[in-house]
């Protein structure tokens, strides 16, 4: 005995129906302050600063200062270079690397905008290393995780990255 499909895709909406109520309302954001809406916080490592950009479509031009935030940088690689650099508007971010391993993870000061941060990467490796592929990674605080890959042509590696919070 077969079932009457109208009855059954009515059946089946309804269960669906019943399920996505409660999975929208468990994967649905958490209600956000005011002070979220406008796209900034308090910053509790810097005090005297009031705002920290936290780089949102909502973000009111001319209402905050672009504050430094202590951030977390990660390198990786396949075939270890000789040297690594990162820029960030002339300021650098991996001094004194130690690339014996790898994913190197230094701790850096960067200022977070809500345009995008650009930052100028340069790789360099021994002759008659094949193109090899380094990942610069940045978490600042409070802020997720975004990272970029590029290939080196050469023996040789530079980039300009562009990260948006």
């Amino acid at each position: 005995m077969r079932g009457f499909p109208p009855l059954q895709i009515f059946v089946l909406g309804l269960i669906f129906g019943l399920l996505a109520v409660p999975l929208a309302h468990l994967t649905g954001q958490a209600p956000r302050s005011a002070e979220e809406r406008n796209g900034a916080s308090t910053s509790s490592a810097h005090a005297g600063e009031s705002q920290v950009v936290k780089g949102t479509s909502e973000h009111p031009e001319g209402e905050h200062k672009h504050v430094e935030v202590p951030a977390l940088i990660r390198v990786r690689y396949a075939h270890r270079p000789l040297s690594v650099s990162l820029k960030a508007e002339g300021t650098e971010l991996l001094p004194k690397l130690d690339l014996n391993t790898s994913p190197v993870e230094v701790s850096a000061e960067i200022e977070v905008s809500h345009d995008g941060n650009e930052f100028n990467l340069e790789a360099a490796w021994p002759p008659g290393t094949p193109d090899t592929a380094l990942t610069v990674e940045i978490e600042p605080e409070g802020l997720d995780a975004q990272a970029e890959t590029r290939w080196s042509t050469e023996a040789a590696l530079h980039e300009i990255l562009t990260f948006s919070w």
